[in-house]
Parts: structure tokens; C-alpha cells; sequence
């Protein structure tokens, strides 16, 4: 069992808040407040995502953050290690989850990459933009492995069963459930069948699955959070802090509230 599953064990909660946000924007040194704002606020589990030109995965606010992150500072992942480092020395108990596309993993060394992403607190990492079933996935999922970092799987509703079942062995941590279709963003209603979708996922997989793409707000993670394992919520964060990030202080507090009330929903 990886030391995310042990996490989940572990729990005392019903289900586990995992907010994401990206690093970066508006500058590397005001994520680390963002970061340290919302493990404050109560976040079990912590997703960060790293500047991607070309995110394929995200929506329009995100997109903005990663442009925004790039533009802004000149990129590297020594940077990135820096924030992630500073984010897990404030509250080390607290797991951390990296976002990344494959690109900025391989630049940077496959190798260094998990090495740096083990000492840094990171548990766990998705890729959005490598399927499991390649030889490239293969290796990084064995440099992975060694570096006791999981490679947590995406699975969408177009997921066909028979790829579900290949996906067994190469599924670790925790499945990350997307709720809806298309790219990351916020949407007003739910699937009618989801409650019934992250069953299946649960009963097929054996480890636990945890929702994303398109949860908004604490009413809907406090929904999803009867029958998920856990609930991620990205865009709706990274929106608070665009339009309050010119304010430090003010960004800090609303974003620690507002994963206060999503917590408060979920408990």
C-alpha cells in the first residue's frame, strides 16, 4: 500500500478536500502564501500545478494562471521545487500533489524530477497528457514507484470498461474521477449518475477514488463528498485568487476562508 493509500486509511473524515491551485501566478513567492493560506484553511490534501504552455487538460482560468506564471518570471523547476518545498515545510503532515504535463518532467530529468518531488513532501503526481498504456508511461511509472511517488490515473466517463481493467495495474494513490466532460472549469450542475459512476470506479480499482473537473462550490462538495473519497476543486480557487491577488493579505484570507467553508460543508 503507497503512503497516499495509507493516508486515506488513515482518515478520520468521510471523504478528503484536496483544493488545487497553480504555482506561479502572479509570481513564485505569493504562491507560497497561497499555499500556505489554504493548508491553514484545512485542506487534507494539497494539488499544485506546474506553468504548462499548452495544458490541454484545463480550462480558461487555469490557462490564464499558467500564462500569466510564465510570463511573468522565467520558468524553471528549480523554482517550482523551491515553492513546493517552502508550501510542505509549513504543515509537513499534509500530503502534496503535483499537476504537471509530461514536457516540464522530462526537461527537468525524469529521474531528478521524482527524486526532488520525494524530498519536496509530494505524494503523489498527475499527467494529464500521458496514457498508461505507452512505453513512456511504463518507465516513468517504475522511476516513480522507487521514488515512493504514485502516478494517479485520470478516468472519465468515456473511460470503456476494458480499459479500466488494464488500468488496474498501473493505478496507485488514488483515481482521479472526472466528473464531467471537456477541460477543468466550473459548472453548475452535476451528473445525475455520478454517485453511481464512483462506485463502479471504487468496486473495479480497490483504491480510493476522488472527483475533479467542474466542483464549484462547498454545496457540491458537500454532495459529492457522501460517496467520493475525496473532492478536488481547482478553478474556483484559482479565480479567487486572479481577482484578489493584488491584495496579499486580502487574497490570504479569502482563501482561507473559502476552504474553511468548504471543509465545514464536508465534515
Amino acid at each position: 500500500m503507497s503512503r497516499l493509500e495509507n493516508y486515506f486509511q488513515a482518515r478520520t473524515e468521510k471523504s478528503l478536500f484536496i483544493p488545487y491551485f497553480s504555482l506561479g501566478a502572479p509570481s513564485y513567492e505569493s504562491s507560497i502564501e497561497w499555499g500556505k493560506a489554504i493548508l491553514e484553511g484545512g485542506a487534507n490534501i494539497l494539488e499544485l500545478g506546474i506553468p504548462f504552455s499548452d495544458p490541454i487538460a484545463d480550462g480558461s482560468v487555469i490557462q490564464r494562471s499558467y500564462k500569466q506564471a510564465l510570463e511573468s518570471e522565467p520558468f524553471s523547476m528549480e523554482k517550482i521545487f523551491y515553492c513546493i518545498e517552502k508550501i510542505h515545510s509549513y504543515k509537513r503532515e499534509v500530503p502534496l500533489i503535483i499537476l504537471s504535463y509530461l514536457n516540464p518532467i522530462v526537461n527537468f530529468g525524469i529521474e531528478n524530477f521524482f527524486y526532488k518531488a520525494n524530498t519536496s513532501g509530494v505524494y503523489g503526481v498527475v499527467i494529464p497528457d500521458i496514457p498508461f498504456d505507452t512505453p513512456d508511461y511504463k518507465k516513468i511509472f517504475e522511476i516513480a514507484q522507487k521514488h515512493e511517488i504514485d502516478i494517479i490515473n485520470l478516468v472519465t466517463p468515456a473511460t470503456e470498461k476494458k480499459r479500466i481493467k488494464e488500468m488496474k495495474h498501473f493505478s496507485k494513490g488514488f483515481i482521479y474521477y472526472v466528473t464531467s466532460y471537456g477541460v477543468t472549469g466550473e459548472r453548475k450542475n452535476l451528473s445525475e449518475d455520478l454517485k453511481a459512476r464512483v462506485e463502479l470506479m471504487q468496486k473495479s480499482f480497490k483504491i480510493p477514488v476522488v472527483c475533479g473537473f467542474g466542483i464549484s462550490t462547498p454545496e457540491q462538495a458537500k454532495a459529492i463528498s457522501e460517496f467520493a473519497d475525496g473532492v478536488i476543486i481547482g478553478s474556483a480557487i484559482q479565480k479567487l485568487i486572479e481577482e484578489n491577488s493584488q491584495d496579499q493579505k486580502k487574497c490570504t484570507e479569502i482563501l482561507k476562508e473559502f476552504i474553511k467553508n468548504v471543509r465545514a460543508q464536508m465534515l
